[in-house]
This record gives structure tokens, C-alpha cells and sequence, in this order.
């Protein structure tokens, strides 16, 4: 009976796990996690927070439950220290005992996710100064969110955005600083302005360009943070807590001993079976890195739809069935209080970075027709390279529906569908839903009058 280990209990090791054992059930498939909860969304993690839902709702199994219906068993407190291709082993540590543990293996799968990049700044280290990766995170969050008054975030990417509106729902003061000169840098500059408008609006504080200087506090406060000073500002800014939504990193701690290959993003190198450089060795999910069809290269793309995706490749292959991953567009959405944030495919930013020539034109529009009731104000930005005329990027911003827009974007930013075509496409309309004119229809045709 083949053996496969699975280092990784989240989305994209449960979904290799699940998918190999429903083709070949003769498959023994062993999952080491090292905290002791398997299978929750990450993305829920804000709402637990701030008590809009329940750790149990956010869990879809636990150990024993994923075990007694899948059949695969679950080591959860198993810290991974060693990954040994050579000798087909994995070579960890339970947590709860300190017993070392050895798992033999013919097929591994490496999903270890991502780890905090470090914040070389004076007071990182001070009590109540917290990074938010997983719901172990979570869980020590929730005692000092409930004591403090004022929380500081610093970084205005995903997370920092959804936990301003978060904790602002809490009635604590909060405050936002982003180093870059506007929030959310994976969308263009005009469209983060309407974040950082809604942000204000709700009455959190932003400052951009700010660049961090240092946490401080003082020995008798008993080492906890009291307050963030940075480069832009005036004194130091009261702080209870300070979460730092600095960036992420691939986890690829396991490969340091070994043969696998990191790509030139920084991920986990892998062929479009989630194969690594070792046969045999598979890494999906956060640590590894994803194909983009519109660069034609490896990326880094920490998004959890992306990573159950490439997980079910993932377990296909270590069931020897040849499946490819075609790759990711970086398609996400979230939202800022009343506003919706969604994006596709790259922005003028990064197309200039490709060095694509690119068109791109945004306009504004309600979501359904004016004249019924609800209508909402939306803005949606397209972005067209120049040269093929093909839809390259997406953005949309607003307090209408924004995820019918972006998944259609999406969907022809995949195919590789030129904005002649996009403007043609036969989209539902009815006045409740839609304009006769849907606005990504007329944001087609602003960008072909600049082509």
C-alpha cells in the first residue's frame, strides 16, 4: 500500500488529501499539522474577531471528523522538522509531548502556507504587537482586542483593510498607516482612493507614506506597546494594540536541507502538476509558486481559492492521475465597510513592470438600472494591452455588486479575450440586476476610443 504524507492541514493539503483518496481509496494518506486545528478559512478569521461568526463555523472538520469520513488520518500538533527525499521521510515533533516522530513516505506533498516577513524595527517584540497568519493568531488576538481602547494597524493590504473596518465595528479607535502612497497596492492609485475616502468616511485615520519608525512602550507598562511612531508624522500615535499587516512570505523552511528547487519568485518551484524539482515531492498552496498566464511566468499568489485548486492537482498527480494547473490570475475581492474592492489580472503598475504597453480607462455607473430602487454607484477600471488588444486587467470599486463584474472579467482576461470582442459579450440585463449598458460594457467601449 503506497504511502503519502501531507505536511499541511488547510486548503491546499486537505484538498490534496481528499481528491487522492476518492480516486485510489487503497492509498495510506497520513496529514501533519502543526496547530491543532485543520480545515478552517482563513479568510473568515477578521469576522471570528469580532464575533460575527464562531471558530466552530469556520472549521469544516477536525481531525477525528476528517478521518472517520475520509479515511486519512490527521497527526494535528506535529511540528515538521525535517523533510529527508532521500530517505523517503518526514521527521517531526509532537508538540504536546516533545516525541519525535518519523512518517515514511512514497509521495509528499509539502503545504506549509506562508510566515510573516519580519519587521526589523525597534518594539516588534513588545506585548500586544501582533502579526495575523492563522487562527492560532487569532485565538491570542481576541483577549488584548477585548481590553484595548486604541489599535494601530500598519500596512493597508487584505488584511489590514478588513480588520480596520473590523475592529472600527468594535468602537475602538483606529488608526491605519501604509508605507506605500496609497492603500491596497495590488489596485491602481485612482481606485484606492475610494478606499481610503471610506475609510475616513467611517472615521478611521490613514496616513500613507508612512514609514515606520519604531513601537514604543515602557518597563513599567510591563513591556506592552503604548504607541507607533513613524517618519510622516508628529509624536507617537496611541496604541493598546498594533496588528502589522507587513506582507508575507512563502514557508519553505523544509526545502533549506534538500533538493528542491525555490523559483525566482521566492515560492516553492513547481511544474504545472505541482511536481518540485525532487520526483515524487509536490507543494501546493501558499509555500509554492503559481503560473501566470499573462506574465508567462511564475508568481507568488497567496489566495486560498488558489490554493485548494492547486492542492486537488496536487493529489490527482500523487494518485497517478495526470492532471496540469493552468495557472492564476490573482482574482480577489473584500470588503471596506459599505465598499466592494475587486481585482484581476494585473495593474498598470504591473504591466509596466512586464514592460507592456497597456490602455486603460475607468468609468462610473450604477449597478442596475437608475430609475429602480437601490441603485448603487460603482467604478470599474479596465486595463488592455496595447498591442493585441487583449483585456489584461480588471478592477472594480463601489457599493454595488462588484463580483458579477470581476468573475466576468475574469473569465475573459483567462481566455485571453480581446476587448472587441469583451464589449460584444451577451450579459443578463433586466432592470433590478443590470443597465442596459452593463458598466463593464461601458468601460470596454471607453478603453477601444483610446485605442
Amino acid at each position: 500500500m503506497e504511502k503519502l504524507v501531507i505536511i499541511g492541514g488547510n486548503a491546499a493539503g486537505l484538498s490534496a488529501a481528499a481528491r487522492a483518496k476518492r480516486i485510489d481509496p487503497r492509498l495510506n494518506i497520513t496529514v501533519l499539522e502543526k496547530l491543532p486545528h485543520i480545515s478552517y478559512s482563513t479568510c473568515g478569521i477578521p469576522y471570528f474577531l469580532v464575533n460575527t461568526v464562531t471558530s466552530d463555523s469556520l472549521m469544516s472538520y477536525s481531525p477525528e471528523t476528517f478521518e472517520k469520513e475520509r479515511g486519512i488520518k490527521v497527526h494535528s500538533q506535529v511540528r515538521v522538522d525535517a523533510v529527508v527525499p532521500s530517505r523517503r521521510r518526514v521527521e517531526g515533533t509532537r508538540a504536546d509531548t516533545g516525541e519525535k516522530v518519523t512518517f515514511p513516505f512514497d509521495r509528499l506533498l509539502i503545504s506549509t502556507g506562508v510566515k510573516p516577513k519580519h519587521l526589523a524595527v525597534p518594539g516588534s517584540e513588545l506585548e500586544n504587537v501582533f502579526t495575523l497568519v492563522n487562527l492560532g493568531d487569532a485565538m491570542r488576538i481576541r483577549p488584548a482586542l477585548g481590553a484595548a481602547r486604541s489599535v494601530v494597524i500598519v500596512g493597508g493590504g487584505y488584511v489590514g483593510l478588513e480588520l480596520a473596518e473590523c475592529f472600527q465595528s468594535l468602537g475602538k479607535t483606529v488608526h491605519l498607516f501604509e508605507k506605500e502612497p496609497q492603500v491596497l497596492s495590488s489596485i491602481d492609485p485612482d481606485m484606492a482612493q475610494i478606499i481610503e475616502y471610506e475609510l475616513r468616511r467611517f472615521g478611521v485615520g490613514v496616513s500613507v507614506n508612512a514609514k515606520l519608525l519604531a513601537l514604543t512602550g515602557s518597563a513599567g507598562d510591563g513591556g506592552r506597546v503604548i504607541g507607533v511612531k513613524t517618519a510622516s508624522g508628529l509624536g507617537v500615535t496611541p496604541a493598546d494594540m498594533v496588528l502589522l499587516d507587513t506582507g508575507v512570505e512563502p514557508n519553505t523552511d523544509l526545502t533549506a536541507e534538500t533538493d528542491i528547487r525555490i523559483g525566482m519568485a521566492g515560492g516553492i518551484a513547481v511544474n504545472s502538476n505541482m511536481e518540485t524539482t525532487v520526483p515524487g515531492v509536490y507543494a501546493a498552496g501558499n509555500c509554492a509558486e503559481s503560473w501566470c498566464p499573462i506574465r508567462r511566468r511564475p508568481v507568488l499568489n497567496f489566495i486560498g481559492t488558489v490554493a485548494a485548486k492547486q492542492g486537488r492537482i496536487a493529489g490527482e498527480n500523487m494518485a497517478a492521475r495526470r492532471s496540469k494547473f493552468f495557472g492564476s490570475i490573482g482574482t480577489t475581492i473584500l470588503k471596506v465597510f459599505d465598499l466592494h474592492v475587486a481585482r484581476a489580472g494585473l495593474s498598470t503598475r504591473e504591466a509596466a513592470v512586464e514592460s507592456m504597453p497597456v490602455v486603460s480607462a475607468r468609468i462610473e455607473a450604477e449597478d442596475h438600472a437608475s430609475y429602480y430602487p437601490g441603485a448603487r454607484k460603482i467604478w470599474v477600471k479596465l486595463i488592455v494591452e496595447r498591442t493585441g488588444r487583449k483585456l489584461i486587467g480588471a478592477q472594480v470599486v463601489g457599493y454595488g455588486d462588484a463580483s458579477k463584474r470581476i468573475d466576468v472579467a475574469a473569465t475573459a482576461i483567462t481566455s485571453g479575450m480581446r476587448i472587441d470582442e469583451f464589449a460584444q459579450l451577451d450579459l443578463a440585463y433586466s432592470p433590478p440586476h443590470s443597465s442596459l449598458w452593463d458598466p463593464v460594457l461601458v468601460a470596454a467601449q471607453a478603453v477601444m476610443r483610446k485605442l
